[in-house]
């Protein structure tokens, strides 16, 4: 999409403007809400279809790592912890996605390990391509741990290293170049150079902070808005200082979130992972390193959430299950009412834990903001709404964003600006009706725009 003329009252975050209008984000997960909209007339068709398709696929991971029956219960219990219980399911924040492509990853990896199907060195590639036009740190992160635990494995299990190069990793090769190509059109298109990805882009233009703790602090660019200003000059650069004050505290509240998100309540889940059973197999001693692998990863973010994670989700529940298995087996009848009991609380846990999840983000704005929307589409006539926020404003609830082809909406929102540059704006836009919106009134204060509002009389 190409730069608006009046791009500057369009800006928003997570948002670039320049060289062309675009998300920061990679391009699949965005193309399976386009294929809900387009098909079906509704975007959240893409969540339900990847996250059945992600929970089908994490049964069919396991099955290659554990016995069927607790591949069946983990297949189970993630349906409906994940599947239906989260975020994932019940939001457009995401994670489906890139765990399909994780959870494809590793099942190809017990497949070409176990059974020397070098097809799946063909999967394997795929999954990690799945996470790359994600999440990208994600899927480097990804390669190279199971890329390497892949290769160690067949290594001990008696493959010659010829075989691994000529029967593994060369298909894998050809499946990446394909993914790089395919990512360095979309970067071209977007960003105007190959090797420069949309989150690049994006964040020399806005960030100060670094998502990565340990990078250092950027300059501060220009800001045409107060609220992206101390969005970005703000929020991260305090995450960043609280997170090097505290790391240990810091890490393991990250900890904390992925257990509780994945496994379970996590006062229960972290004790349970934390279980001194020596890993005695193979099986166990890959998940326990890519399980730190994950950490790790995280560790280094000034923040984690679940979706975050989303590559490695497999080698959490993987992890967890064999676990409560070595439980079941342990001290009968005390073992197996243990692993029933942690059962039952990851379940019940998970409708909790979605409440919460639903409360925070649906109680006030994204109503407000829904129901705003709504009011100005069943207005006569093309709208237009001037957002001017009041001082102490929440970044979180952002109003200003806009579809792709903004000059065709129906309601367009744009942010108020300084008079001399709202003028020919508004004069761009001419025969729409013009509103002043200012929501953090309580209730969201919408009037007419005129003269004197825009002198803020």
């Amino acid at each position: 999409n190409p730069t608006h003329p009046f791009w500057q009252h369009f800006e928003s975050f997570q948002e670039m403007q320049q060289p062309t209008y675009a998300s920061k984000y990679q391009a699949l997960p965005g193309l399976t809400l386009a294929f809900g909209q387009k098909l079906f007339g509704e975007p959240w068709i893409g969540v339900l279809l990847t996250s059945s398709t992600l929970s089908a696929a994490m049964c069919w991971m396991l099955q290659g790592w554990i016995g069927p029956g607790w591949a069946l219960l983990g297949g189970l219990l993630f349906a409906l912890r994940v599947g239906v219980f989260s975020y994932w399911m019940n939001s457009y924040e995401g994670g489906s996605v890139a765990a399909i492509g994780g959870v494809l990853a590793l099942g190809a990896m017990a497949r070409i390990w176990k059974r020397r199907a070098y097809y799946h060195s063909l999967t394997w590639a795929l999954g990690v391509s799945i996470v790359m036009h994600s999440r990208p740190y994600d899927a480097a992160v990804l390669a190279v741990s199971s890329g390497a635990v892949l290769a160690w494995l067949s290594l001990k299990s008696g493959v010659p290293a010829k075989a691994i190069c000529t029967r593994i990793a060369l298909p894998a090769f050809c499946v990446f170049a394909v993914s790089l190509g395919a990512i360095g059109y979309v970067d071209y298109r977007v960003t105007g150079s190959a090797l420069t990805l949309p989150y690049v882009a994006h964040d020399r233009q806005y960030e100060v902070a670094s998502p990565i703790l340990l990078a250092p602090l950027g300059p501060e660019p220009v800001y045409r808005h107060a609220v992206m200003r101390h969005f970005y000059t703000t929020q991260d650069p305090d995450l960043r200082r609280s997170v090097r004050e505290e790391p240990l505290t810091r890490f393991l509240g990250k900890a904390a979130i992925l257990s509780d998100f994945f496994v379970g309540f996590w006062p229960v889940s972290i004790p349970l992972l934390l279980w001194p059973f020596a890993p005695k197999s193979t099986e166990e001693r890959v998940a326990v390193i890519l399980s730190l692998v994950c950490l790790a990863s995280v560790a280094i973010l000034i923040i984690a959430f679940p979706h975050y994670a989303a590559a490695f989700a497999g080698v959490l529940v993987l992890r967890s299950l064999q676990v409560l298995s070595r439980l079941w087996s342990w001290r009968k009848p005390v073992g197996p009412a243990l692993a029933a009991a942690i059962i039952a609380v990851f379940v019940f846990s998970g409708r909790d834990n979605l409440s919460r999840a639903l409360a925070v983000r649906a109680a006030d704005f994204g109503a407000a903001r829904d129901s705003m929307n709504r009011r100005l589409s069943e207005m006569p006539g093309e709208q237009l709404v001037l957002v001017r926020y009041a001082r102490g404003h929440n970044d979180q609830n952002e109003w200003v964003f806009n579809g792709a082809n903004i000059d065709d909406q129906k309601v367009i929102w744009a942010r108020e600006m300084a008079p001399e540059e709202d003028r020919p704006f508004l004069e761009h836009y001419r025969g729409r009706h013009v509103w002043l919106l200012e929501p953090d009134q309580s209730p969201p204060k919408l009037v007419p725009y005129t003269e004197s509002e825009a002198a803020g009389e």
